[in-house]
């Protein structure tokens, strides 16, 4: 088997630079471990963005759920159903709202379906999308068009139309309302931004405006959901039920899958051959999806991730390091915000056999699987804690 340094290279000889890699090359997962090409084992504190998956790495029932599928049908295309994807659906719908879903690959993808969607519903003339500074929803040109100006440069000119505004601020919001408005797209908690979590009343303000405006409200769950924060979906946390919701990373136990799950009132709008995925939802996927619903109710994963997020909060926060600005977030998603760089800190961990991860140049991202058990957790805040207390 190739070492990190030939798969590096050859990553670099074959494979387009539009990723700053780490020079690793990753052979192996096992829960919330991970192995690289040269043997060495790291705890994974951060499940590749979210994707690796709240289950953990190659759990034994979403590999035996793939295996099976794989040997029945891996793709039919979607002028058929399948039994998968109907079940993956029903189980989204229970733990949510009335809605119908729309499966794809990616969470762009599904972000991508919701601004279609949107605009159907909102109506001719009515084509203005409310983001939020700090927010991230892909790269497709669309939902780019959302996202900050860093991510765009280059790619000018962006979708009209787009907004935006200072997170947790509703008379910003307001105010950005006109009658071409047709919805406001929201991350219940910021993930790339910094995990920026906004207050119980900004969320309500949001449901109250777009219900008295007839404007359609976006909760991208993309990297949320599900039961990353302790509960099935992050809206959940605040006492409202958005119009539209998109998951993506972790849906799919570590396979690509995606979702725009929609109240009925507005899916039904989305008909034959107004928006379409040729493998949205192949069985093969779906039944990776269905396999992480079951864990996660089985298992209780919501409460898991409440109580070894609580774990982790309590244990950063006692360790008294000056370095730390700011510590949020909810259940296994949390921001540690630094008075320096943390690129450093990355390095460090790595080192000592931890991976995390770095956003907005001063925050610490930590998201592990939700199965993590307690050695591995203690350990890998043993290790966390090591390197930002030198």
């Amino acid at each position: 088997m190739a070492g990190n340094a030939q798969l590096v290279q050859q990553t670099d000889e074959y494979l387009m630079p539009n990723y700053g890699r780490v020079p690793l090359a990753m052979v192996k997962g096992s829960g919330a471990r991970i192995w690289d090409a040269d043997g060495k084992e790291y705890i994974d504190f951060f499940a590749g963005f979210g994707a690796g998956g709240v289950v953990g790495h190659c759990h034994p029932e979403v590999v035996a759920a793939i295996k099976s599928q794989a040997e029945k049908l891996l793709s039919c295309g979607n002028l058929f159903t399948n039994e998968p994807q109907v079940e993956l659906a029903k189980s989204i719908v229970e733990h949510s709202f009335d809605a119908q879903c729309f499966f794809c690959h990616s969470g762009a993808e599904a972000n991508e379906a919701a601004l279609k969607l949107t605009r159907l519903v909102a109506g001719e003339g009515r084509y203005k999308i409310i983001s939020f500074y700090n927010c991230f929803h892909g790269r497709t040109m669309g939902a780019l068009s959302l996202t900050p100006e860093k991510y765009q440069k280059g790619f000018d000119p962006m979708l009209p139309g787009n907004v935006k505004v200072p997170l947790d601020d509703i008379e910003a919001v307001e105010a950005s309302i006109d009658n071409q408005t047709s919805g406001i797209i929201i991350e219940p908690i910021q993930g790339e931004g910094g995990v920026n979590v906004p207050s119980k009343e900004f969320m309500q303000e949001l449901r109250r405006l777009c219900n008295e405006k007839s404007l359609v409200l976006i909760c991208d769950e993309v990297w949320t959901a599900p039961a990353r924060t302790g509960e099935w979906f992050a809206y959940q946390h605040y006492g409202i039920t958005p119009d539209i919701m998109t998951l993506g990373k972790a849906i799919g136990g570590g396979v690509p899958l995606a979702a725009c799950v929609a109240r009925r009132e507005l899916s039904s709008r989305l008909t034959a051959g107004t928006h379409g995925c040729t493998l949205g939802g192949n069985p093969l996927c779906a039944a990776s999806g269905v396999s992480v619903m079951k864990l996660i109710e089985r298992e209780n994963l919501t409460e898991a991730a409440r109580k070894k997020g609580q774990i982790c909060l309590d244990t950063i926060r006692s360790a008294n390091i000056s370095k730390i600005k700011d510590i949020r977030g909810k259940g296994l998603m949390i921001g540690i915000e630094l008075d320096c760089s943390c690129k450093e800190i990355f390095n460090r961990c790595l080192e000592e056999g931890l991976i995390i991860n770095c956003t907005q140049e001063k925050v610490i991202r930590i998201a592990p699987p939700l199965i993590i058990d307690g050695t591995d957790l203690q350990r890998g805040l043993e290790i966390l804690i090591k390197v930002l207390s030198t």
